[in-house]
């Protein structure tokens, strides 16, 4: 018998550095809004042309960390990037996307409502994506989903 949870472990490990490496800022892990656990919560800027803008630290170079967070400020959008991660050991389960119910689909988006009012974040941009870890490669679906996507139960209504 595996380990999920040693295995889930790994796999937000592997997911939050690879987000790391594509310019993201890893926010917060296992973070609990609405009742409901985000796995990596992050944020990137997007520019103009959709692609991810660096936040470059400041030192050799001739602009200062500052300045280039002004410029990406200027020409990009930050979005706060909701990430479940599935980890998968095999295929007997399916994909990681389609382990992602309209039911959790509705829990994130809970938690992101929640997650903005608590920081007090009202006019930033709001992107669910799936992350698939397995032993062949790390798979980022972004917009994966969307509010329109959910569903909640019943007796919620």
């Amino acid at each position: 018998m595996k380990n999920t949870k040693a295995v889930g472990n790994i796999g937000e490990q592997i997911a939050a550095e690879y987000l790391e490496n594509k310019g993201y800022t890893v926010l917060e892990r296992n973070a609990v809004y609405g009742g409901c656990e985000v796995d990596i919560i992050s944020e990137c800027f997007v520019g103009i042309n959709g692609e991810i803008m660096s936040r470059a630290k400041s030192g050799n170079g001739s602009s200062s960390f500052f300045s280039k967070l002004v410029k990406c400020k200027k020409e990009g959008n930050r979005v706060i990037v909701f990430c479940e991660v599935k980890t998968r050991y095999g295929e007997e389960y399916g994909s990681g996307l389609e382990a992602v119910t309209p039911y959790k689909m509705g829990r994130y988006i809970t938690a992101a409502k929640s997650y903005c009012m608590q920081k007090h974040l009202t006019n930033e941009d709001v992107r669910f994506d799936v992350i698939e870890v397995s032993d062949k490669e790390v798979l980022h679906i972004e917009n994966a989903f969307t509010e329109n996507d959910a569903r909640y139960p019943k007796n919620l209504h």
